[in-house]
């Protein structure tokens, strides 16, 4: 059984790799054999990240790519095919979150700029398009791959409005509405790529520990069934199956990690 979960040999790209589950991403990979690619526009961060990973055994390289341009994917994906010489895997992890947020990304909806609406959906939207339109034709070449596409909860459900008030957290429209957008990307291209061997999936996370305050803490837990947030490290297990043989049968599915929270 162990073997279905074997990814030796493979070659992933993660984006966003500055970010923070990245690491986490890239870190179950390779613990079943793969090499990992960590790509990120904020290049010194992205090497910052790898060397930390390094520390720990994970066989990680950092690169540059900007995900809004498709420029910049091919020049990632040509790197990666001259040092690796293909591409078994894509996790299509960045975007702005509360973590790294737009200019204007905690105003209000009736205020919320156009120009804050179009950067984070070309980041979230059109760099998850761009890569899996890059890669994608990479891995429709070889005849096999798999595309993980991070999608969100409250690309499942609408945000709970009433959790942020005096946290300092906030979840804009163009948040929501890029994510569920994700999701549905995912299901064109599984439906689309099926039989020629490249899965393609989403991956849905609820919400992940970061430091968060006392105040939001106890709204949470209350909302949530699990009464908890994520470690990070718990998407693990996700991520592997996805990625891997043991996934075989798995095609345009939403996996969601969330404590139970859009059950309710």
């Amino acid at each position: 059984m162990t073997d279905l979960f074997d990814l030796s040999g493979r070659v992933a790209i993660i984006t966003g790799g500055a970010g923070l589950l990245a690491s986490e991403h890239a870190i179950a990979l390779s613990a079943y054999g793969a090499k990992v690619v960590l790509a990120d526009i904020a290049e010194q961060k992205c090497k910052d990240a790898a060397d930390a990973l390094k520390k720990q055994g994970v066989d990680v390289y950092p690169k540059f790519c900007d995900v809004t341009k498709k420029e910049s994917w091919q020049i990632l994906l040509d790197a990666v095919l001259t040092e690796f010489g293909k591409v078994d895997i894509l996790i299509n992890n960045a975007g702005f979150t509360n973590q790294s947020k737009s200019e204007n990304f905690d105003n209000a909806f009736e205020d919320f700029p156009l120009d804050d609406w179009n950067a984070i959906m070309h980041t979230n939207l059109s760099g998850t398009f761009l890569g899996c339109q890059v890669a994608g034709k990479q891995m429709l070449r070889q005849g096999k791959g798999s595309i993980i596409n991070m999608a969100s909860m409250y690309g499942v459900v609408s945000p709970n409005h009433r959790l942020y008030p005096g946290t300092g957290i906030s979840q804009p429209v163009a948040y929501s509405v890029s994510k569920h957008a994700v999701i549905g990307l995912t299901k064109y291209l599984a439906t689309l790529w099926a039989d020629k061997g490249v899965r393609v999936n989403s991956l849905t996370p609820g919400g992940i520990f970061n430091d968060h305050d006392e105040k939001f803490m106890e709204r949470f837990k209350q909302l949530n069934p699990l009464g908890r947030m994520a470690d990070k490290a718990e998407l693990h297990g996700a991520v592997v199956y996805l990625a891997s043989d043991a996934g075989s049968h798995v095609i345009g599915h939403n996996l969601i990690v969330d404590g139970g929270w859009t059950v309710w």
